[in-house]
This record gives C-alpha cells, sequence and structure tokens, in this order.
C-alpha cells in the first residue's frame, strides 16, 4: 500500500512538470519584459538619433546590475546589429535577406532556450525577443541573453522536493499502516477473545465496537447475537426453573413416548421418587398413578385428537394419599409436522382445594351471608317444592311478602354498618314471631319472604302478620342510638292468589306495595283489585317524573291577612298538577307517591327554585311560605341546594318561610332538631302546619326555632261553636303568644270565623273568605305597595330549596 501511495505521488509529481517549466518560462518572460521595456524606455530616442555611445553606455551599465542577462542585442530594420555584453560591443551589418523583424501584431515576444545562441560564445541560455516600436514606428527588434541558471537551479529544487515528499509520504504512510495493522490485531483479538467467552457459556460478554470499518459491524453483529443468545437463554433458565418450582406435576415424553424428565411437584404429589418414572411410557405412568381403566381408556381417545392443541380431562387417585386427590390432567404435544414421532408432556394440576371450596359454595349459594337465613335460590326452590307437594295433597300454604319501611332512609343517613345491624335485628325477629317449620328467607336489600305451611284461615294468618308487626314495635339498640323500625307485609294463599310459584310472588309483591300505600307498619291481603290500583299508582309515578322533567307542573300562591289591618302580609306557595289526560291531580294524591318513590327531592327542588324565580319577578316585598317534606330533611344536600338557590336568584333567606308538618319537626329521637337550628340561623322562617293534629308534647314547642303557628282548618271549622274547640285553640294562641311565635288560622271560610279569631288574638288568617289560591299574575295585580307591610333591610349570603 506504502509503495503504490509513493507511484502515486511520483506520478502525479511528473505530470505536474510541464506545468511548473510553463510556470518557470513565463517568469523569465516577465523578467526578460521587464528588462526590455526599461531599456527601451531609457534608450530609445538614443537609438532613433543613432547616439549608439550612449546606448552602450547604458546598457553596460545595466548589464552589470542584471548579471542574470548576458547580453543585448539592437537589430535595426536596414540592417544594423548592435551587440552589448559585460565583456564588450560591437556592432555589425547584417543582410537584410536574413533580418527578419517581428510586427507588433505578431506575438509581443519569444523566448527559446539554447545550448548555443547563434553569432555568440554563450551556453546554455535563453533568448528573449521583442520588437522594437519607438515613437510609435518599429526601428526593429531587441534581443536579450538570459542565463539558465535559476531556470535550473528551481527544476533541481523542485525534483528534491519531489523526491523529499515522496520520502515523508512513505515514512508516514509506513508508520500509519503500522499502527493501523496494530489496532487492527488488537480489535481481532478482542473479537476472538469474546467469542472464546461466549463459547465458554459466559453470554454476558460483549466486543468493543469502537472499531473501525467491516471490524465495528462484525463486533455490532457479535454482540446482537450474543444478547439475543442471552435473551433466549434467559428465558430457558427461568423455563427450567419455573417447570421445577411450579406446583404442577410435569412429566415430558421423548419421541420414543417415554418419559425424559418430570419435576420435583410430580415426585412430591405422588409421594415416589423421581428415578421411577424415568422411561415409563404414557399407559404405565397411567398403572403408576392408579387411574381406573375406564378413565385410562377415555384418556387413550383424547390424546389420539391431541396435536397441537392441549386436551385435558378431570381424574381422582386415592393412591397416594387418603382423602383422595383431584388433579386436572392436561396433555400437550411440542410442535412437529408428524404428531407420531412429535414429544409431548403431561401436566397434573391439584383442584383438591378447588373441588372442596365449589361444595362449599354449593352449600353457601343457598345461605345468606348476612343474616344467615336462606337466601332468594333457596326459597325459589323451596317454594317450587311446597307448590308440588301441596298440589299434589291438595293442601294450601300461604306467602308473606315482607319489606322494611324507610329502611334506604336509614342506610343513607346511618350507613351501612348500621343498616346491616337492623336487617340482622329484623331477620331474628322475624323468626321469633314464626313456628320453627315456617321457612323465613331473605330474598336481597330489605326483603323478607316467609313460607308458612298448612295454614289456611285467614284469622290465622292475620294473627300470625300482626305478630311480627308487634314484634317490629320493639326498639333496635344500634350504636348507643335507638331505632324504630316498622315493615309492611304482603299475604298470598295458594291456590287461591295463584297458581304456580311466580304468580304467588308478583301478587305478594303488590299486597305489600299496598300496605306500604295505605301508610305503612300494616298488611295486606292480595285482592284482584291491588293490580288496578298498582298499574294506576305505577303510571301516576311515570307521569310525574315526565312532569318534573318537562317543568309541567305549576304553582298558586294564597295570601296571608293580617286580622288587624286586612292587608296581604305575605302568601303561601301550592303545588298543583294537571295530567294531561286525567286533569287536576290533587297534592294528597300525588305528595304521597312522590315521597314513596323518591321523587318528593325533585319536587322540591323544583318548587323552592320556581318560588325563588317567582320572587324575584315580582320585584316586591312580600314573602312566601314553602312546604317541606320530612323525607327532604334526610337529604344531606338539602340546605346546601338552598343556599345555592338563593345565591343564585340573589333572594335573602327572610324572604321564604319554610312550613314543617308537626311529627317531620317533633321528631322521636330528635334528629331533626339541629337541621331545623341551621335553617334557621341561615335566615330562613319556621312555621308549624297543621298544629294540633298531632300527638307530640307541647315541652317540644318551646325548644324548636318556631317562627310561626298555623292552626289546623279541622280546629277553625267548629269555631266558634265547639267548646272543647274554643278551649284547644285558645291554648294554642295563648302559648303562641307567651312564646313570642305568630299564629296563623288555616282555612277560614266564615265571617263568625273571622271574628272569633281577631277577638282572641290570632294574628293571621288564610282562607277561602278572602282569597283563593290564584297564579302569580293574579297575586302580582291584587298586590299594591300601599297593602305590604313595611320588611327591613336584611342581608343574608345562606338559602336553600324546599317546597
Amino acid at each position: 500500500m506504502a509503495i503504490i501511495l509513493l507511484c502515486i505521488s511520483l506520478a502525479f509529481s511528473f505530470a505536474l512538470i510541464p506545468i511548473y517549466n510553463d510556470k518557470l518560462s513565463r517568469m523569465l518572460a516577465a523578467q526578460g519584459s521587464t528588462f526590455t521595456n526599461t531599456t527601451i524606455a531609457a534608450c530609445g530616442e538614443a537609438l532613433y538619433t543613432a547616439d549608439y555611445s550612449f546606448v552602450i553606455n547604458y546598457t553596460k551599465k545595466v548589464l552589470k546590475e542584471t548579471p542574470e542577462v548576458t547580453f543585448v542585442n539592437f537589430i535595426s530594420s536596414d540592417g544594423m546589429r548592435l551587440n552589448i555584453s559585460q565583456s564588450g560591443w560591437r556592432v555589425e551589418t547584417v543582410e537584410k535577406d536574413q533580418i527578419q523583424v517581428k510586427l507588433p501584431s505578431e506575438q509581443p515576444y519569444s523566448l527559446k532556450h539554447y545550448t548555443e545562441i547563434p553569432e555568440t560564445v554563450i551556453t546554455d541560455a535563453f533568448l528573449f525577443n521583442k520588437p522594437l516600436v519607438i515613437s510609435g514606428l518599429l526601428w526593429g527588434d531587441i534581443e536579450i541573453g538570459i542565463s539558465d541558471s535559476e531556470y535550473n537551479s528551481l527544476m533541481l529544487s523542485y525534483f528534491r522536493n519531489v523526491i523529499l515528499y515522496s520520502f515523508v509520504l512513505l515514512t508516514i504512510s509506513l508508520l500509519i499502516l503500522h499502527g493501523v495493522s496494530i489496532k487492527l490485531s488488537s480489535q481481532l483479538s478482542k473479537l476472538r477473545q469474546t467469542a472464546s467467552l461466549l463459547s465458554n457459556g459466559d453470554l454476558s460478554a460483549r466486543a468493543p465496537t469502537e472499531a473501525i470499518g467491516e471490524i465495528s459491524l462484525l463486533a455490532t453483529t457479535l454482540n446482537n447475537m450474543a444478547l439475543n443468545l442471552e435473551t433466549k437463554t434467559n428465558r430457558v433458565e427461568q423455563l427450567a426453573r419455573l417447570v421445577e418450582d411450579t406446583d404442577d406435576a410435569i412429566a415430558i415424553f421423548d419421541k420414543s413416548h417415554q418419559i425424559s424428565f418430570i419435576n420435583n411437584a410430580f415426585a412430591k404429589i405422588t409421594g415416589q421418587n423421581i428415578d421411577t418414572y424415568q422411561g415409563m411410557t404414557l399407559q404405565e405412568l397411567f398403572h403408576n398413578l392408579g387411574i381406573d381403566k375406564r378413565k385410562q381408556h377415555e384418556i387413550s381417545l383424547g390424546f389420539e385428537h391431541v396435536k397441537q392443541l392441549n386436551w385435558s380431562t378431570d381424574i381422582t387417585i386415592s393412591k397416594f394419599s387418603n382423602p383422595p386427590i383431584h388433579l386436572t390432567l392436561r396433555i400437550e404435544r411440542f410442535d412437529s409436522a408428524n404428531p407420531e414421532e412429535s414429544s409431548f408432556f403431561v401436566v397434573l394440576s391439584d383442584i383438591t382445594q378447588r373441588k372442596q371450596l365449589e361444595q362449599e359454595l354449593e352449600t353457601l349459594a343457598y345461605i345468606d351471608k348476612l343474616t344467615k337465613l336462606p337466601n332468594r335460590r333457596y326459597f325459589m326452590d323451596a317454594l317450587t317444592a311446597n307448590v308440588k307437594d301441596a298440589t299434589l295433597s291438595d293442601t294450601s300454604l300461604a306467602v308473606f311478602f315482607l319489606d322494611l319501611d324507610n329502611f334506604k332512609l336509614i342506610n343513607d343517613s346511618l350507613g351501612h354498618e348500621v343498616g346491616d345491624q337492623v336487617l340482622n335485628e329484623a331477620a331474628w325477629k322475624l323468626q321469633d314471631s314464626l313456628r320453627s317449620d315456617d321457612i323465613v328467607c331473605r330474598l336481597g336489600g330489605d326483603e323478607f319472604t316467609v313460607i308458612l305451611k298448612n295454614v289456611t284461615e285467614t284469622e290465622k294468618l292475620a294473627t300470625i302478620a300482626d305478630s311480627i308487626l308487634a314484634s317490629f314495635s320493639t326498639p333496635i339498640l344500634c350504636n348507643k342510638r335507638e331505632l324504630r323500625i316498622t315493615t309492611s307485609i304482603g299475604i298470598v294463599q295458594f291456590p287461591q292468589h295463584g297458581n304456580d310459584e311466580k304468580e304467588l310472588i308478583k301478587n305478594a309483591d303488590t299486597a305489600m306495595y299496598a300496605a306500604k300505600h295505605s301508610g305503612k307498619n300494616s298488611y295486606r291481603f292480595f285482592t284482584s283489585d291491588m293490580h288496578r290500583d298498582m298499574k294506576d299508582y305505577l303510571e301516576l309515578e311515570s307521569a310525574l317524573r315526565s312532569a318534573i322533567i318537562d317543568s309541567n307542573l305549576e304553582i298558586v300562591y294564597q295570601p296571608f291577612i293580617d286580622i288587624k289591618t286586612n292587608r296581604i302580609t305575605n302568601c303561601e306557595a301550592l303545588l298543583r298538577w294537571k295530567h294531561p289526560q286525567r286533569g287536576p291531580i290533587p297534592p294528597g294524591r300525588f305528595i304521597p307517591i312522590a315521597e314513596q318513590s323518591g321523587l318528593i327531592s325533585e319536587v322540591g327542588n323544583w318548587v323552592f327554585t320556581e318560588v325563588c324565580r317567582q320572587i324575584k319577578s315580582w320585584n316586591n316585598s312580600i314573602n312566601v311560605s314553602i312546604n317541606v317534606s320530612g323525607n327532604e330533611l334526610a337529604d344531606k344536600t338539602f340546605i346546601n341546594r338552598l343556599e345555592n338557590t338563593l345565591i343564585e336568584y340573589d333572594i335573602d333567606p327572610y324572604r321564604i318561610q319554610l312550613e314543617f308538618t308537626e311529627h317531620v319537626l317533633v321528631s322521636k329521637d330528635g334528629s331533626n332538631l339541629p337541621i331545623l337550628n341551621a335553617l334557621k340561623r341561615a335566615g330562613f322562617e319556621i312555621a308549624i302546619d297543621d298544629f294540633g293534629t298531632g300527638f307530640s308534647s307541647l315541652s317540644y314547642i318551646s325548644e324548636l326555632p318556631i317562627d310561626t303557628i298555623k292552626i289546623d282548618k279541622s280546629f277553625i271549622n267548629k269555631l266558634p261553636n265547639d267548646r272543647r274547640t274554643i278551649a284547644v285553640v285558645n291554648s294554642i294562641i295563648s302559648l303562641a303568644k307567651n312564646l313570642d311565635i305568630k299564629t296563623v288560622g288555616e282555612g277560614v271560610e266564615k265571617k263568625e270565623q273571622v271574628d272569633w279569631l281577631q277577638a282572641n288574638g290570632c294574628n293571621t288568617i288564610q282562607g277561602y273568605y278572602y282569597h283563593r289560591p290564584m297564579s302569580a299574575q293574579d297575586l302580582q295585580t291584587l298586590i299594591k305597595p300601599d297593602n305590604l307591610r313595611h320588611i327591613p333591610t336584611i342581608s343574608n349570603q345562606y338559602s336553600k330549596p324546599g317546597k
């Protein structure tokens, strides 16, 4: 390689000689041109006037200063030659036919090398010739002789440099190639070492890749091969460890269909040494495991169809342990073009615990986990069996369907832990109220069922139902909290109320809902009319949902009259619903449906929002009373909803009075008192609606944050003629006055009722005597600013939704 580089360098250098020679020639020509131009400029006039002495003296002087110029010839066009050299001068006559004067239009000069210049004694020099023009006229030619010593010196220097550079290039090439050779040898040595390590099992060995050319590619290829080999080897080791450590027993058969490997689990399950199984065939293995002939035949038939997919079956062996071991046997072939010549493996998985669990689950499938009562599945099977027995023996049976009242309220407000305790207590009370051979089941949630055999008398069934209701009257103690829970019971008899179990359950469920609709904490026997009533209930519930969504409800307003001034002080918002087909539905019909179906919160929210919107649009100072259901207080978001709505419409809370019935305000456990106090602190006024119809202690009145007591219409209707009613109403008014609570007489329709209430200190009257409920527009027309009492401005940013 070094010789090749040297030859290339020399060839290139010799190829440049003509170019270098031409460069030197141009340099000499430039030198001669400069000399002749200077001489012509100095001697032109002397030549023109034939003052040759000046020319001779000047030229000789210049020749001394320019040793490389050896002579100068001036050749005129008329045949005179003046030759001047450093040694002397002479003038000669030249034959005209020998004179070849160059014209200026021809080449500006000529330069030739002579070993002997003609007509001189000079050797080895260059002759430079150029036309001589004086004052625009061609005088002749000027010739100068230039020594070639400088030319030869430069050419010699060029060849010396070529030889020197070639030697340096050869040396450097040899050194570089020697270094490359050493490096290549080192890199190949490392590759050889890496390959040796890999062949000895060190799969982590890697070759350095900072090599050159193909060596780097070879190292990268070797490393990739090592990485793939390491990955696959690790995977094989992991699989081998998995096979050894797994709890599944594995036996691998070779192409001769004899065992070539079994893992530790195989020996552990069978309790035999590994060497015992070496070389066994599949049939010998089955015989060793103690598998019966029938099962062996089944496995053999399955094995014939095993190709690349696995085949499995469950087996039970008792040869090696007691109780027996339950196993799943799986056979799978390794990939092979010819299944007859391929190897395969057998896997035995211990499923004994799973089988035991399945048996336990089969038992638990009929038991309710919480109450330990039989569950829905057991109930359906038992009812089917009892209906069949009763049909065959021509006897009867009864089914009770029970649902706990307001259980969702307990679950949502007190938590699922308390709810679970209540369900357990309910299950215990139910069992305690029945005979030992009666079947008590929990269907799910808060629903229970009872199957009573050989009870035909309706009176007897009613007595049993009364006994159940009585047992539920006892309070339940949960987390130091006393809870009272009731149940609604639906009763059906076979075969009077159904021919099969599905019809009996459906009718019992219908009877139970009839008990709930009648006020809960009761029982009902199924009647054919209940289906119609239930259908009517469901239709009204669905229509009510649509009415809420589509805002098809309506609010009317009934004014309150100050009994002293006869002015409108405030009004009550009353909800109305006009069914598209049935016409107006009274509140007493659809409000209970809303409460039982859970729609009451949506209805209440709609009413409160609509009232706030109406107050905002009225732009006056009249206040509005809104009825609130007790079910709404159980909603934890109740107060927040009211506040958010008031903020949305920029309404002060004192503009709204919330009306609660007596049994809601005076709850037995006092749980509503914190909510009422929170409403009061937020700025709402609180009123007791239908006061006097409940049975609560009057002592609660002093503890509740009440602003107004509304005397129920049932009392007002008997005034002023009934002595007992007068005493009761007088007591209510007197109690309210002493507690600084306003009173409102509801349902006033006669002049004598107004006179009596006015005479006995009642503050406000509401009733048809003054105004019936009216639309918001009619009320706005009725009200004038001078009819309204002055209400001080109160700033309060809190509010809440209600009815």
